[in-house]
């Protein structure tokens, strides 16, 4: 039974929801709004990570080692399956995670006063196993690029 057709109907409608998402998190972090923040980075995690189940559902001729391989060569997509399933489940126990945590840490901006809405005077970063960060900025233009990519290269449209 598929409950959503009535939202969305297929992939390509669920990545347009993913980038709106993204919009939603940039805005958010713009505007220093840290509830909004939080949404909107739930939000996007779900959409663009279950993008996944929609392309091996929706779009059967699509080889799933494809979808595979995308999901492992994206750390970026990797992350998103981290924040939305550690957001659902709370303790990720079916796969070891390559993100590790979420935060917030300050821009190099000596006053909040050299501050611009442009700049806003803290950064949201994505925390990996290994140490390093993914910006939350970053974090949705690789994650979008990448499914564009994918959409293009299997002919989803």
């Amino acid at each position: 039974m598929k409950l959503l057709g009535a939202i969305y109907d297929s992939p390509v409608k669920l990545l347009e929801k993913a980038e709106r998402d993204g919009a939603a998190l940039t805005q958010a972090l713009s505007n220093c709004d840290e509830s909004a923040v939080h949404d909107s980075l739930f939000n996007f995690a779900i959409t663009a990570y279950h993008l996944v189940d929609w392309v091996k559902t929706l779009r059967p001729e699509v080889d799933i080692s494809k979808v595979s391989d995308l999901l492992e060569g994206s750390e970026c997509l990797r992350a998103c399956r981290d924040l939305c399933n550690a957001s659902k489940h709370i303790d990720l126990t079916k796969y070891p995670p390559t993100a590790q945590d979420v935060r917030f840490s300050a821009t190099a901006a000596t006053s909040i006063s050299n501050t611009s809405a442009s700049q806003p005077p803290w950064r949201l970063k994505i925390q990996m196993k290994d140490g390093h960060t993914i910006r939350a900025d970053d974090l949705v233009s690789d994650v979008i690029d990448a499914w564009k990519t994918f959409f293009a290269d299997n002919h989803i449209q």
